[in-house]
Protein backbone atom coordinates (compact mmCIF):
# COMPACT_ATOMS: atom_id res chain seq x y z
CA UNK A 1 0.00 0.00 0.00
CA UNK A 2 2.94 2.53 1.00
CA UNK A 3 4.26 1.75 -2.39
CA UNK A 4 0.62 2.46 -4.21
CA UNK A 5 1.02 5.85 -2.54
CA UNK A 6 3.96 6.74 -3.80
CA UNK A 7 3.01 6.28 -7.14
CA UNK A 8 -0.18 7.86 -6.57
CA UNK A 9 0.37 11.65 -8.13
CA UNK A 10 -3.18 12.61 -6.68
CA UNK A 11 -2.31 11.64 -3.08
CA UNK A 12 -0.05 14.17 -2.85
CA UNK A 13 -1.34 17.56 -3.61
CA UNK A 14 -2.45 20.21 -1.00
CA UNK A 15 -4.77 21.47 -3.37
CA UNK A 16 -7.60 19.07 -3.75
CA UNK A 17 -8.70 15.69 -3.02
CA UNK A 18 -7.50 12.80 -4.80
CA UNK A 19 -10.36 12.31 -7.00
CA UNK A 20 -11.31 16.40 -7.39
CA UNK A 21 -7.73 16.96 -8.92
CA UNK A 22 -7.79 14.60 -11.65
CA UNK A 23 -11.48 15.85 -13.14
CA UNK A 24 -9.91 19.66 -12.51
CA UNK A 25 -7.10 18.87 -14.38
CA UNK A 26 -8.79 17.43 -17.42
CA UNK A 27 -11.02 20.62 -17.35
CA UNK A 28 -8.03 22.59 -17.76
CA UNK A 29 -6.02 20.72 -20.54
CA UNK A 30 -9.02 19.86 -22.60
CA UNK A 31 -10.00 20.72 -26.43
CA UNK A 32 -13.59 21.50 -24.67
CA UNK A 33 -16.30 21.79 -22.10
CA UNK A 34 -18.21 19.18 -24.12
CA UNK A 35 -15.70 16.73 -24.22
CA UNK A 36 -14.92 17.24 -20.47
CA UNK A 37 -18.96 17.23 -19.77
CA UNK A 38 -19.65 13.71 -21.30
CA UNK A 39 -18.04 11.85 -19.08
CA UNK A 40 -14.11 12.32 -19.54
CA UNK A 41 -13.81 14.89 -16.54
CA UNK A 42 -15.47 17.70 -14.32
CA UNK A 43 -18.09 15.01 -12.88
CA UNK A 44 -16.10 15.46 -9.21
CA UNK A 45 -15.55 19.16 -9.28
CA UNK A 46 -17.56 21.65 -7.48
CA UNK A 47 -19.17 24.47 -9.36
CA UNK A 48 -17.75 27.24 -7.35
CA UNK A 49 -14.41 25.85 -8.48
CA UNK A 50 -15.61 24.79 -11.97
CA UNK A 51 -16.45 28.51 -12.61
CA UNK A 52 -12.77 29.78 -11.47
CA UNK A 53 -11.26 27.38 -13.81
CA UNK A 54 -9.42 28.84 -16.85
CA UNK A 55 -11.83 27.71 -20.26
CA UNK A 56 -10.02 24.36 -21.73
CA UNK A 57 -6.46 25.29 -22.61
CA UNK A 58 -6.71 22.96 -26.31
CA UNK A 59 -9.84 24.41 -27.24
CA UNK A 60 -8.04 28.32 -26.57
CA UNK A 61 -4.68 27.12 -27.97
CA UNK A 62 -6.94 25.16 -31.38
CA UNK A 63 -9.14 28.85 -31.71
CA UNK A 64 -5.92 31.14 -31.61
CA UNK A 65 -3.44 29.10 -33.79
CA UNK A 66 -2.51 28.25 -37.52
CA UNK A 67 -3.31 24.23 -37.03
CA UNK A 68 -3.14 20.89 -38.28
CA UNK A 69 -5.33 18.52 -36.48
CA UNK A 70 -5.45 14.79 -36.75
CA UNK A 71 -2.17 14.00 -39.01
CA UNK A 72 -1.89 10.54 -39.72
CA UNK A 73 1.91 9.30 -38.72
CA UNK A 74 0.71 5.42 -38.93
CA UNK A 75 -2.39 3.50 -39.36
CA UNK A 76 -3.23 2.97 -35.36
CA UNK A 77 -6.74 5.17 -34.15
CA UNK A 78 -3.97 7.20 -31.94
CA UNK A 79 -1.10 7.44 -34.12
CA UNK A 80 -1.83 11.04 -35.10
CA UNK A 81 -0.18 14.22 -34.62
CA UNK A 82 -1.75 17.76 -33.99
CA UNK A 83 0.50 20.91 -35.01
CA UNK A 84 -0.12 24.21 -34.22
CA UNK A 85 1.77 26.36 -36.74
CA UNK A 86 4.31 29.70 -35.62
CA UNK A 87 1.89 32.43 -35.58
CA UNK A 88 4.98 34.08 -37.97
CA UNK A 89 7.23 30.99 -38.87
CA UNK A 90 10.40 32.49 -40.52
CA UNK A 91 11.23 29.90 -43.31
CA UNK A 92 12.25 27.40 -41.09
CA UNK A 93 11.67 26.63 -37.62
CA UNK A 94 12.11 24.55 -34.60
CA UNK A 95 9.38 22.35 -33.12
CA UNK A 96 8.30 21.27 -29.88
CA UNK A 97 7.19 17.91 -29.43
CA UNK A 98 4.56 17.70 -26.72
CA UNK A 99 4.27 14.21 -25.14
CA UNK A 100 1.28 13.52 -22.88
CA UNK A 101 0.89 11.77 -19.35
CA UNK A 102 -2.06 9.89 -17.83
CA UNK A 103 0.17 6.64 -16.85
CA UNK A 104 -0.08 5.15 -20.01
CA UNK A 105 -3.60 4.87 -19.75
CA UNK A 106 -5.94 7.91 -19.82
CA UNK A 107 -5.66 11.49 -21.85
CA UNK A 108 -4.45 12.44 -25.50
CA UNK A 109 -2.83 14.76 -27.96
CA UNK A 110 -6.90 16.45 -27.36
CA UNK A 111 -5.74 17.40 -23.82
CA UNK A 112 -1.82 18.41 -24.68
CA UNK A 113 -2.76 21.40 -27.04
CA UNK A 114 -2.83 23.88 -23.81
CA UNK A 115 1.52 24.62 -23.82
CA UNK A 116 1.11 25.83 -27.53
CA UNK A 117 0.42 30.04 -27.24
CA UNK A 118 3.09 30.92 -25.56
CA UNK A 119 5.28 28.49 -27.99
CA UNK A 120 3.59 29.39 -31.33
CA UNK A 121 3.67 33.22 -30.20
CA UNK A 122 7.51 33.32 -30.95
CA UNK A 123 8.01 31.24 -33.68
CA UNK A 124 7.83 28.24 -32.61
CA UNK A 125 5.84 25.23 -33.86
CA UNK A 126 4.00 22.99 -31.48
CA UNK A 127 3.25 19.11 -32.30
CA UNK A 128 0.58 17.39 -29.69
CA UNK A 129 1.48 13.42 -30.51
CA UNK A 130 -1.19 10.65 -29.80
CA UNK A 131 -0.26 6.99 -28.76
CA UNK A 132 -2.16 3.73 -28.32
CA UNK A 133 -2.39 3.92 -24.86
CA UNK A 134 -3.21 0.91 -22.52
CA UNK A 135 -5.30 -1.66 -21.60
CA UNK A 136 -5.94 -1.78 -25.75
CA UNK A 137 -3.40 -4.85 -26.51
CA UNK A 138 -1.30 -7.00 -25.44
CA UNK A 139 2.18 -8.78 -26.43
CA UNK A 140 0.47 -11.37 -28.33
CA UNK A 141 2.03 -14.51 -30.37
CA UNK A 142 3.00 -14.15 -34.27
CA UNK A 143 -0.54 -16.02 -35.40
CA UNK A 144 -2.32 -13.17 -34.12
CA UNK A 145 -0.24 -10.61 -36.27
CA UNK A 146 -2.91 -9.86 -37.98
CA UNK A 147 -4.74 -7.76 -34.87
CA UNK A 148 -2.37 -5.79 -34.20
CA UNK A 149 -1.30 -2.33 -35.64
CA UNK A 150 2.37 -1.72 -34.71
CA UNK A 151 5.25 -3.10 -36.30
CA UNK A 152 7.96 -5.36 -34.69
CA UNK A 153 11.03 -3.85 -34.71
CA UNK A 154 13.99 -5.67 -35.54
CA UNK A 155 15.74 -5.92 -32.03
CA UNK A 156 12.01 -7.93 -30.97
CA UNK A 157 11.56 -11.40 -30.96
CA UNK A 158 7.63 -10.71 -30.70
CA UNK A 159 5.15 -9.08 -32.28
CA UNK A 160 3.77 -5.81 -30.75
CA UNK A 161 -0.28 -5.19 -29.90
CA UNK A 162 -1.39 -1.27 -29.39
CA UNK A 163 -1.24 -0.45 -25.86
CA UNK A 164 1.46 -2.43 -24.92
CA UNK A 165 4.36 -0.24 -23.31
CA UNK A 166 7.26 -1.60 -26.01
CA UNK A 167 4.32 -0.21 -28.50
CA UNK A 168 3.81 2.74 -27.30
CA UNK A 169 7.44 3.77 -27.23
CA UNK A 170 7.92 2.40 -30.79
CA UNK A 171 5.08 4.94 -31.38
CA UNK A 172 6.46 7.89 -30.36
CA UNK A 173 9.94 7.24 -31.73
CA UNK A 174 8.12 6.82 -35.25
CA UNK A 175 6.40 10.16 -34.65
CA UNK A 176 9.15 11.43 -34.66
CA UNK A 177 10.25 10.20 -38.06
CA UNK A 178 7.29 11.22 -39.80
CA UNK A 179 7.99 15.10 -38.28
CA UNK A 180 11.40 14.57 -40.07
CA UNK A 181 9.95 13.31 -43.32
CA UNK A 182 7.22 15.39 -43.80
CA UNK A 183 8.00 18.57 -43.10
CA UNK A 184 11.48 19.43 -43.99
CA UNK A 185 11.40 23.39 -42.85
CA UNK A 186 11.26 22.28 -39.23
CA UNK A 187 15.06 22.90 -38.04
CA UNK A 188 15.87 21.32 -33.91
CA UNK A 189 13.45 19.05 -32.50
CA UNK A 190 12.87 19.90 -28.52
CA UNK A 191 10.68 17.19 -26.67
CA UNK A 192 8.89 18.04 -23.98
CA UNK A 193 7.00 15.10 -21.92
CA UNK A 194 4.78 14.97 -18.67
CA UNK A 195 4.53 12.33 -16.15
CA UNK A 196 3.98 9.39 -18.52
CA UNK A 197 4.79 11.05 -21.35
CA UNK A 198 8.26 12.20 -19.76
CA UNK A 199 9.17 9.09 -19.44
CA UNK A 200 8.59 8.42 -23.36
CA UNK A 201 10.48 11.40 -24.44
CA UNK A 202 13.43 9.74 -21.92
CA UNK A 203 12.45 6.28 -24.11
CA UNK A 204 13.44 8.71 -27.13
CA UNK A 205 16.93 10.30 -25.84
CA UNK A 206 18.09 6.59 -25.69
CA UNK A 207 17.10 5.15 -29.19
CA UNK A 208 19.21 3.70 -31.56
CA UNK A 209 18.19 6.11 -34.58
CA UNK A 210 20.15 3.55 -37.02
CA UNK A 211 17.37 1.19 -36.84
CA UNK A 212 15.10 3.83 -38.29
CA UNK A 213 17.39 5.18 -40.79
CA UNK A 214 16.84 8.78 -40.35
CA UNK A 215 18.22 10.94 -37.33
CA UNK A 216 16.25 13.21 -35.89
CA UNK A 217 17.66 16.88 -34.87
CA UNK A 218 16.81 16.95 -30.86
CA UNK A 219 18.11 19.57 -29.33
CA UNK A 220 16.86 19.47 -25.83
CA UNK A 221 14.26 18.08 -23.60
CA UNK A 222 12.52 19.37 -20.70
CA UNK A 223 11.06 16.43 -19.14
CA UNK A 224 8.47 17.26 -16.15
CA UNK A 225 7.72 14.85 -13.38
CA UNK A 226 8.59 11.87 -14.79
CA UNK A 227 8.72 7.93 -14.19
CA UNK A 228 12.03 6.52 -15.55
CA UNK A 229 12.28 3.42 -13.89
CA UNK A 230 9.30 1.65 -14.37
CA UNK A 231 9.99 -1.59 -12.32
CA UNK A 232 8.82 -0.58 -8.60
CA UNK A 233 5.88 -0.03 -11.07
CA UNK A 234 5.15 -4.33 -11.94
CA UNK A 235 4.05 -4.57 -8.17
CA UNK A 236 1.14 -1.39 -8.13
CA UNK A 237 -2.12 -0.93 -9.59
CA UNK A 238 -1.00 1.10 -12.39
CA UNK A 239 0.34 -2.50 -14.10
CA UNK A 240 -3.13 -3.66 -13.69
CA UNK A 241 -3.59 -1.83 -17.53
CA UNK A 242 -0.38 -2.07 -18.49
CA UNK A 243 0.30 -5.88 -17.82
CA UNK A 244 4.15 -5.76 -17.75
CA UNK A 245 6.71 -8.17 -17.11
CA UNK A 246 9.46 -7.60 -15.31
CA UNK A 247 11.56 -7.71 -18.22
CA UNK A 248 9.23 -5.04 -20.28
CA UNK A 249 9.60 -2.97 -17.54
CA UNK A 250 13.38 -3.09 -17.19
CA UNK A 251 13.41 -2.77 -21.14
CA UNK A 252 11.38 0.43 -20.66
CA UNK A 253 13.21 2.10 -17.93
CA UNK A 254 14.96 4.89 -19.02
CA UNK A 255 17.01 4.62 -16.14
CA UNK A 256 18.29 1.53 -17.66
CA UNK A 257 19.44 2.69 -20.90
CA UNK A 258 21.24 6.14 -20.52
CA UNK A 259 23.34 6.09 -23.90
CA UNK A 260 27.23 7.86 -23.57
CA UNK A 261 26.32 11.50 -24.72
CA UNK A 262 28.11 11.96 -28.27
CA UNK A 263 29.63 15.57 -29.05
CA UNK A 264 26.29 17.28 -30.28
CA UNK A 265 24.10 15.78 -27.88
CA UNK A 266 21.15 17.94 -26.13
CA UNK A 267 20.64 19.32 -23.39
CA UNK A 268 18.09 18.10 -20.85
CA UNK A 269 15.80 19.39 -18.26
CA UNK A 270 14.76 17.67 -15.37
CA UNK A 271 11.97 19.18 -13.75
CA UNK A 272 10.09 18.20 -10.27
CA UNK A 273 7.60 19.51 -8.10
CA UNK A 274 7.24 20.65 -4.79
CA UNK A 275 4.44 18.27 -4.07
CA UNK A 276 4.91 15.56 -6.25
CA UNK A 277 5.57 11.90 -4.44
CA UNK A 278 8.95 11.16 -3.06
CA UNK A 279 9.44 8.40 -5.33
CA UNK A 280 8.31 10.76 -8.16
CA UNK A 281 10.81 12.96 -6.86
CA UNK A 282 13.82 10.30 -6.19
CA UNK A 283 13.49 9.46 -9.55
CA UNK A 284 14.06 12.51 -11.24
CA UNK A 285 16.96 13.05 -9.34
CA UNK A 286 18.56 9.87 -10.14
CA UNK A 287 17.59 9.56 -13.49
CA UNK A 288 19.27 13.53 -13.69
CA UNK A 289 22.45 11.98 -12.04
CA UNK A 290 22.55 8.76 -14.45
CA UNK A 291 22.35 11.91 -17.77
CA UNK A 292 25.29 13.61 -16.20
CA UNK A 293 27.10 10.46 -15.28
CA UNK A 294 27.22 9.63 -18.80
CA UNK A 295 28.26 13.13 -20.17
CA UNK A 296 24.76 14.77 -20.94
CA UNK A 297 24.20 18.17 -20.03
CA UNK A 298 21.62 18.26 -17.90
CA UNK A 299 19.69 20.53 -14.90
CA UNK A 300 17.67 19.82 -12.54
CA UNK A 301 14.83 21.94 -11.70
CA UNK A 302 12.77 21.83 -8.45
CA UNK A 303 9.69 24.09 -8.95
CA UNK A 304 7.76 25.20 -5.42
CA UNK A 305 4.09 25.62 -4.70
CA UNK A 306 3.15 23.22 -7.35
CA UNK A 307 1.99 19.40 -7.73
CA UNK A 308 1.85 16.37 -10.38
CA UNK A 309 -0.85 18.68 -12.00
CA UNK A 310 -0.36 22.18 -12.07
CA UNK A 311 3.46 21.97 -12.38
CA UNK A 312 2.68 20.91 -16.25
CA UNK A 313 -0.95 23.00 -16.42
CA UNK A 314 1.12 26.05 -15.57
CA UNK A 315 3.10 26.21 -19.22
CA UNK A 316 -0.52 28.02 -20.42
CA UNK A 317 1.07 30.86 -18.66
CA UNK A 318 3.60 33.18 -19.83
CA UNK A 319 5.09 34.19 -16.05
CA UNK A 320 5.67 30.57 -15.54
CA UNK A 321 9.32 29.91 -14.64
CA UNK A 322 8.81 26.72 -16.53
CA UNK A 323 7.40 28.54 -19.41
CA UNK A 324 10.05 31.00 -19.75
CA UNK A 325 12.88 28.17 -19.33
CA UNK A 326 10.84 26.67 -21.83
CA UNK A 327 11.13 29.63 -24.20
CA UNK A 328 14.98 30.06 -23.32
CA UNK A 329 15.68 26.07 -24.24
CA UNK A 330 13.09 26.33 -27.59
CA UNK A 331 15.33 29.64 -29.71
CA UNK A 332 13.18 30.58 -32.25
CA UNK A 333 15.75 30.31 -35.75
Amino acid sequence: QALEDHYSPSRWSPRLDRDTIIDAHLAVTAAGAERAAAGQGLRSVPRPLLHRLPPPGTERARAGAQTLLHVPYGSGDREKLDIYFPTDPSETFPALVYIHGGYWQSLSKDDSGFAAPPLVSQGVAVVAVGYDIAPKGRCCPAEAAAACTAPRPPALPFVLCSGHMDAMVLQVRRSLVFLVEQYPRIRGIYLCGHSAGAHLAAMVLSTDWTEFQVVPDIKGAVLVSGVYDLEPLVHTYVNDALNMSREVAQRNSPMRHVPPAVPAACEVLVAVAQHDSPEFRRQSQEYSQALRAAGWSVSLLDLAGVDHFDVIEKLSEDSYVLTQVGRRAVPRQ
